[in-house]
């Protein structure tokens, strides 16, 4: 990865799937929830990395839950969403 949202994201998206196994670890629900939300944010550092459109990025990250919009690092966020 060369892109710095790109890698910044990447970690958080790392960081908010540990935790979400950590703290979920006994409810597959949940888990699949926590899942599919790393895959959302992962989703997104692909398109960062592929250079797409910033408002297509923007549009992308407005879609996410708020609790998930949250892990992204406001460096990230805001560069994206104006």
């Amino acid at each position: 990865m060369k892109n710095k949202h790109a890698i910044a994201l990447n970690e958080a998206a790392k960081k908010y799937s540990d935790w979400f196994k950590r703290s979920f670890s006994d409810d597959k629900d949940m888990l699949a929830g926590g899942k599919k939300d790393y895959q959302d944010l992962i989703s997104i550092v692909q398109m960062i990395e592929a250079g797409e459109a910033e408002a297509t990025i923007a549009r992308s990250m407005s879609r996410l839950d708020t609790a998930v919009r949250e892990v992204i690092p406001d460096a990230v966020y805001y560069h994206y969403v104006r």
